[in-house]
């Protein structure tokens, strides 16, 4: 009986031992899940950036780099267009530098309340660079009285001292702060620019007497004036201006208590000295010369 009980348990432990083997195989072959499968040596995934790229993106041998190719080859061109042809900042449409420009003038007074003058001149600028020029000009007077020289006589019982202008000349110096440009109408582009001037000069004046039949009295006076003024270009060498000027000296008027026993001048002591502001308004047109002009620097 002992025999019998000692083989029945090595019958019984060599049966565990076969089924838990067995169990074993067959989770071994169990098949694995997709994309799980062991990578091959040598394809482990790189880091992030690493990835592949295109074929034909492969990296260049040392020293083998594309470098730039010149503005002068064929290789240097966009289609038909050079590099060079591309630039940030365009030119100016229009040079002044070196140019003379000649203007012809014609202004009115508008501050005098008894004679108006209406002027008749030229400008000639000399431009030393695009914002800077010196001038000369010249302006001739025609008088106009007005009816508040005699209606003031009316109701004074005696007529105001006035005086006509002859002629004036200056010279000039001139800047060019603003420049700038606009669009008519969304089709022209004009451009435009505001100055300033002043300037120094001579007037000649003549008293216009209250009694036709007595003599006047000449006048050169020294006079200075300061200007604001616009230029809108029209073509490259035409310009249209507008201005307004303001010319001031000290002139000498009739007295008002001239002797009527006598039509000679007065005495110089008795003349009768004014400081005068004559503010005018004018326009002018401008022509450029040479009507041309070439750029210094490339672009």
């Amino acid at each position: 009986m002992r025999r019998i009980g000692n083989r029945a348990r090595i019958l019984a432990l060599s049966v565990s031992v076969v089924l838990s083997g067995a169990a074993r195989f067959a989770v071994a072959q169990e098949p694995a899940p997709p994309g799980s499968e062991p990578a091959p040596p040598g394809s482990e995934p790189g880091p992030p950036g690493n990835e592949p790229g295109p074929p034909g993106n492969e990296p260049a041998a040392p020293g083998s780099e594309a470098t730039p190719a010149s503005g002068g080859g064929e290789a240097g061109k966009l289609g038909s267009i050079s590099w060079q042809d591309i630039v940030t900042v365009p030119r100016r449409p229009i040079l002044k530098y070196h140019r003379i420009e000649l203007i012809p003038t014609y202004d009115v007074t508008i501050n005098s309340p008894v004679v108006r003058h209406h002027g008749l001149g030229g400008i000639a600028n000399f431009f030393l660079s695009e914002t800077l020029n010196i001038a000369l000009e010249a302006t001739y007077y025609q008088p106009q009285q007005l009816e508040h020289l005699f209606l003031r006589g009316l109701d004074d019982r005696v007529l105001p001292s006035a005086n006509r202008y002859f002629f004036s000349a200056s010279f000039n110096f001139g800047y060019v702060p603003i420049y700038g440009k606009f669009a008519l109408f969304n089709k022209w582009i004009f451009q435009w620019e505001a100055y300033v001037q002043a300037g120094i000069g001579v007037i000649q004046t003549q008293w216009i007497p209250r009694d036709p039949a007595n003599d006047a009295a000449t006048n050169f006076d020294v006079l200075w004036h300061i200007d604001l003024g616009t230029r809108l270009f029209i073509t490259k060498w035409l310009a249209l201006q507008v201005y307004i000027k303001d010319y001031m000296f000290v002139d000498k008027y009739e007295p008002t208590n001239r002797p009527t026993t006598t039509t000679a001048l007065p005495p110089e002591s008795s003349y009768v000295s004014n400081f005068v502001n004559n503010l005018v308004f004018g326009v002018g047109i401008g022509m450029f010369l040479p009507t041309g002009f070439e750029y210094k620097y490339t672009r």
